[in-house]
């Protein structure tokens, strides 16, 4: 891959939309061309820095409440027994599409966090961006995250069972600072991302996405989302140990 061909591929690689095999030829591209690499690194510094700043909005919370108002309205004061029949089916056939449209739009905003995670993963490979803070320890690695971020995210002990903490940093999920949390076993790094739970809980097995594993879920008001190389049957083995030790 050369330099116009990796300039042309970019934007769809910060973005996490390439197929994985233009993806691994372009990190090896980014790894050994240094003018690429700042390029990428500015690129997505860049995009870090918009999104941290962008104002949010959230839709309004109690549509179908003005929509029942609206109806009511419309009904006058003494709507017959028919039109009743009307109102209520109406409301009914709303409340179901309001369920099915949270429904499609929890899995559809899971699949975007997922495939986030996996970005911010991929790009915390590149040279330079895995680790703000470097330490095994994980007395100095918490309370450096503590400081950061205003919450103490758990940091567990596994050198016994073969993951070595090497350190962490703060990246950025759903519009928000992180902690990453960052291990090493058998020289392929996992992140654990992990954030206050809010209005979003997560809970899900172990699956891949892109040639990457991830799994995650939540306990005492954090969101715990993993994210490495590994198999799954090594992935699962590293959450039962996380687990293990941070509950």
């Amino acid at each position: 891959m050369n330099c116009d061909e990796a300039t042309w591929l970019l934007d769809a690689y910060i973005d996490g939309e390439l197929e994985l095999t233009q993806h691994l030829d372009l990190e090896v591209h980014l790894a050994a061309c240094t003018k690429c690499k700042n390029t990428a690194e500015a690129a997505i510094n860049f995009g870090f820095w918009i999104r941290i700043n962008m104002p949010v909005y959230n839709a309004p919370p109690k549509l179908k409440a003005r929509i029942r108002a609206a109806l009511r309205k419309e009904s006058g004061s003494q709507p017959d027994f028919r039109r009743l029949l009307a109102m209520a089916a109406a409301i009914v056939v709303l409340g179901l599409l309001l369920a099915l449209a949270r429904i499609a739009a929890s899995q559809g905003t899971g699949q975007e966090l997922i495939a986030e995670a996996v970005s911010d993963h991929s790009r915390s490979l590149l040279d330079n961006h895995l680790l703000d803070i470097t330490s095994p320890d994980r007395h100095a690695v918490k309370p450096w995250f503590t400081e950061k971020l205003h919450y103490p995210p758990p940091i567990a002990d596994l050198t016994q069972a073969g993951y070595k903490l090497v350190g962490g940093r703060l990246d950025l999920l759903a519009n928000r600072p992180v902690a990453a949390i960052v291990y090493e076993h058998e020289n392929r790094f996992i992140n654990v991302f992990v954030w206050p739970v809010g209005d979003r809980a997560i809970d899900f097995d172990v699956q891949s996405h892109e040639g990457y594993t991830l799994c995650g879920w939540n306990k005492s008001g954090l969101n715990y989302l993993i994210v490495s190389e590994l198999t799954a049957a090594d992935m699962e083995k590293f959450e039962d140990q996380f687990r293990a030790q941070t509950e």
